[in-house]
């Protein structure tokens, strides 16, 4: 007897410190259902890494390819750059689609972004990234121009046309260290190598190493001493480390393994970098990630810490193949833009290529009195339910824990537990508000088990 009351009080006061645990919750389609089938008709491909959030919080946002923009003059054919609020409002200066400004030597130049216009800018769009130095834009579209954009008037500032010499195809989006330095990759593989730009566009050498598969996407850490080249066909995301950072020299430092890498973002407060798992198109990831995801890497361990994934309750998924490529955070972290490309939604059509996140904070609460003596998952309650329901579990173990959500395709739609819990009873609520009525899994892992229920939401 005396030995459980010790036990008790052990687990008591191990829990003590057990707070909150937070997770992506969908909240809307960007900017809403209707806008973007105006100005992406007939385009079907999607966002090609093309969202940045500026530091006043507003939202940009360009499309791989469009055939007609129903809302300019005489239908303009154009691959124009639109701005919001992050309530979805646009601004007076948005779309975008004539750039001014002058190139990296000095002259004036403009730039219509006319898909039709193959000669100049193209329709095209390879992505938007921020500057942190600065706050602004960078575009690149065409394949072979990058402009950057004042984030405040959307009006341009230098331009830059073929960055790489003797390439003309293709630029990955560009990864910007915190001096305004920028580091543009080849899209297409072997071609040459990974280039760095000044902040006025002139060239600054190159990353000794030549682009190894098709990259979509660049991230520099702030001191510019590592380089992150985004690699989809095998699968990882290949670091070059300079101790001098863009001063060199660079030399391949390591990789990350396992998913069919298009994207590569830094969150705002964590630090980790963000990227993208696959789809059946750029390749199924291995390691056991789950498809249409976002994940995020800590690049010191290699290991994943979160993850957001694709919401789309009109048609099932797997039967648009949506291929996520694109993500960006407001300034505090706990707001995420999604973009996906490749989506065949008939039924939201191109509104639903850009959809919106909120970090949603669960707790993770003790249930005192319990001594547990194994591994159990209860039935939640109340069951069915509409919108929250409780699930309890216990644990003999102290250890990394994970309580989990997916539907019955596999897909995990909710992380309600993930963190290391002392021996003991547990409550969590599940907020299903965001979710359609069906049956759900639920499943528990820890100390080497893994238990699995299921639920039913009925609304």
């Amino acid at each position: 007897m005396m030995k459980k009351l010790l036990f008790l009080t052990i687990c008591l006061l191990l829990v003590v410190a057990v707070g909150a645990n937070a997770q992506w919750k969908f909240v809307k389609y960007f900017p809403d259902t209707t806008s973007l089938k105006y100005w992406i008709v007939g385009s079907g491909s999607g966002i090609n890494n093309g969202i940045a959030v500026a530091p006043d919080g507003n939202v940009w946002i360009q499309s791989f390819s469009a055939t007609c923009d129903t809302l300019l003059p005489a239908k303009w054919p154009t691959g124009c750059i639109r701005v919001y609020t992050p309530r979805g409002v646009q601004l007076p200066f948005s779309p975008i689609y004539i750039l001014t400004g002058k190139d990296q030597l000095g002259n004036a130049v403009q730039d219509t972004l006319s898909s039709l216009n193959s000669g100049n800018w193209g329709g095209t769009g390879y992505g938007l990234a921020v500057d942190p130095s600065t706050g602004n834009i960078l575009s690149n579209k065409g394949g072979s121009r990058i402009w950057k954009i004042d984030y405040k008037t959307g009006k341009g500032i230098v331009r830059v046309a073929g960055p790489l010499a003797g390439y003309a195809s293709s630029l990955s989006t560009v990864g910007v260290d915190n001096y305004g330095e920028v580091f543009v990759s080849p899209v297409t593989p072997g071609a040459v190598p990974i280039g760095i730009l000044n902040p006025d566009f002139t060239s600054a050498g190159n990353v000794a190493n030549s682009s190894q598969d098709y990259c979509r996407a660049m991230a520099v850490s702030g001191d510019g001493n590592d380089v992150y080249c985004a690699y989809f066909s095998q699968q990882k995301m290949m670091i070059f480390h300079s101790d001098n950072g863009s001063l060199g020299p660079y030399a391949k430092k390591d990789s990350i393994l396992g998913m069919a890498f298009e994207t590569a973002v830094w969150h705002p407060k964590t630090g980790n970098l963000w990227t993208t798992s696959g789809n059946v198109t750029s390749g199924i990831p291995s390691g056991g990630y789950g498809m249409y995801k976002w994940f995020a890497f800590d690049v010191k361990t290699k290991k994943v810490t979160d993850s957001i994934a694709w919401y789309d309750t009109k048609i099932p998924m797997y039967g648009n193949d949506e291929r996520p490529r694109g993500i960006a955070f407001n300034k505090t972290g706990d707001t995420a833009y999604v973009g996906v490309f490749n989506s065949n939604n008939l039924t939201m059509g191109p509104a639903a290529w850009v959809q919106v996140f909120a970090k949603s904070t669960v707790y993770v609460e003790p249930v005192k009195g319990l001594v547990p003596t194994d591994y159990t998952l209860s039935q939640n309650y109340p069951n069915p339910f509409n919108p929250s329901t409780e699930i309890r579990f216990t644990i003999t173990r102290s250890g990394s824990t994970t309580l989990k959500v997916y539907d019955l395709m596999g897909r995990e739609v909710s992380t309600l537990v993930n963190e290391t819990l002392a021996p003991g009873a547990y409550s969590v609520k599940f907020d299903a508000t965001n979710f359609s009525s069906g049956t759900y899994l639920y499943v528990l892992t820890s100390g080497g088990m893994r238990l699995t229920n299921k639920m039913l939401l009925l609304k």
